[in-house]
């Protein structure tokens, strides 16, 4: 393949990714499942605004349209799936490669955008989108980083602190995004309702719908005249009417 920005989706895949952190009760599964596939979406939408090859890295392929690429996610643990990911996409002619998620609602394609200028500008620095959580969302480079796999300690709250202190002790420049909140326990979700998601249909219509069944799901347990007590949200799930509740 020719030389070009690549945009380079890492996900197990929605319905994965909520089996291993889930963001709400099982009865909300569908909702769940519609939260993280418009997360895939809204970064796919992100590189193509952005003139970006299409790439999505997943451990088995995912249903996806015509201009996006699957390519497989292999080895034992996350550090060194990132690792050969990052080098296949180098290999396929990715020039950057920008690696992102599928976790964070609030990406948009200022992120890419800002990423691939910063990259322009000096190819040897490495781009990063920081979470709150000591994680990040975006990595964004146009040559490899040496040892990315064992670079830090992945997944924990200073993931990004060690890999900032391997990428400077090797000479590489670090340049950070602002920061992005991903979405990996019920109080970021509840934290990005709050926050008023973006105007895109799809996040405007999911997100008042989770705000009316996460309202539901904390009200007091209402005891009834027989059987034991039921929740507000069990009567709404078993089909009956749930209280009218204000918008906000």
């Amino acid at each position: 393949m020719h030389p070009m920005p690549t945009l380079l989706v890492f996900t197990l895949g929605a319905d994965r990714e909520r089996a291993r952190r889930s963001l709400l009760p099982h009865e909300l599964r569908a909702m769940e499942i519609g939260v993280r596939q418009g997360c895939l979406e809204t970064a796919l939408a992100a590189g193509r605004v952005c003139g970006c090859r299409l790439e999505i890295c997943s451990p088995s392929p995912i249903a996806l349209s015509p201009d996006v690429q699957n390519v497989a996610q292999e080895g034992p643990d996350f550090g060194s799936r990132l690792e050969r990911a990052m080098l296949a996409a180098f290999g396929r002619g990715a020039d950057p490669v920008v690696i992102v998620g599928t976790d964070v609602p609030g990406l948009a394609a200022r992120h890419v955008s800002r990423a691939l200028a910063l990259l322009a500008d000096d190819p040897d620095a490495v781009v990063i989108g920081p979470s709150p959580d000591g994680g990040f969302y975006l990595l964004a480079l146009r040559r490899p980083i040496a040892g990315l796999g064992s670079a830090t300690r992945w997944c924990r709250r200073d993931t990004l602190r060690g890999l900032l202190r391997a990428l400077r002790a090797a000479g590489r420049e670090v340049v950070l995004l602002e920061p992005l909140a991903d979405l990996d326990r019920r109080t970021d979700l509840e934290g990005w309702l709050a926050a008023k998601p973006g105007r895109e249909k799809r996040w405007r219509d999911l997100s008042r719908q989770l705000r009316r069944f996460l309202a539901e799901s904390c009200r007091p347990f209402m005891p009834l005249s027989l059987g034991r007590p039921r929740s507000a949200v069990a009567s709404f799930l078993t089909g009956r009417s749930p209280p009218v509740l204000l918008s906000r």
